[in-house]
């Protein structure tokens, strides 16, 4: 994420705006340790998900997915 955009997402107000913004950006994963295993991270950004998986495919999938849930969420508690 770059300098720009991070200060764009910290204007963002709401969790649709920034679920969003977030996926606009995409998501992407890197190895990362969880306890004893190595996983993949999935992560926009400097901005963590709190999702992994086996493999960088998989933990990007599920990243996508979290961030999806949570966008249909926040507009359930809108509506």
């Amino acid at each position: 994420m770059t300098e720009q955009q991070l200060a764009a997402y910290e204007q963002l107000q709401t969790v649709p705006e920034k679920v969003r913004f977030l996926l606009d950006i995409g998501v992407t994963a890197d190895l990362d340790m969880e306890e004893l295993d190595i996983t993949y991270r999935a992560h926009v950004g400097d901005v963590r998900l709190p999702v992994s998986g086996a493999s960088r495919l998989t933990a990007i999938e599920r990243g996508k997915a979290w961030l999806q849930e949570r966008l249909a969420q926040a507009e359930g508690d809108n509506a």
